[in-house]
């Protein structure tokens, strides 16, 4: 079946369409993967921003409790500290509290 004259004028004037629709198909594309980018990288950007909190934060708590229970070490008693360093010998650090610091604030700048 040959290409009559009349059907090669039809493609002829339906090829500047054909143009205007690949070119859209591929701006369209483009345009699609720069908005998926950018959402991409907006996201990245608030998880960045915001605080995580450990998954396993109440046993981590936990033993941080234990640990203090164990050594006696409250923030109420100094001569408990002293008993309590001498029970266990030189095993643990030694703390030193300063009397004086915290006691002078300079307010000038």
């Amino acid at each position: 079946m040959p290409i009559k004259p009349i059907d090669l004028q039809t493609l002829f004037s339906q090829l500047n369409q054909v143009g205007r629709q690949q070119s859209a198909e591929k701006d369209g594309a483009s345009l699609h993967a720069g908005l998926h980018g950018n959402l991409i990288v907006r996201m990245e950007d608030e998880a960045s921003k915001t605080v995580h909190r450990p998954k396993d934060d109440q046993t981590a708590a936990k033993s941080v409790n234990n640990k203090n229970q164990g050594s006696g070490s409250s923030a109420s008693g100094q001569g408990s500290k002293d008993g309590n360093k001498d029970e266990q010998g030189s095993s643990t650090a030694e703390i030193i509290s300063d009397p004086d610091l915290g006691s002078h604030i300079d307010i000038s700048g």
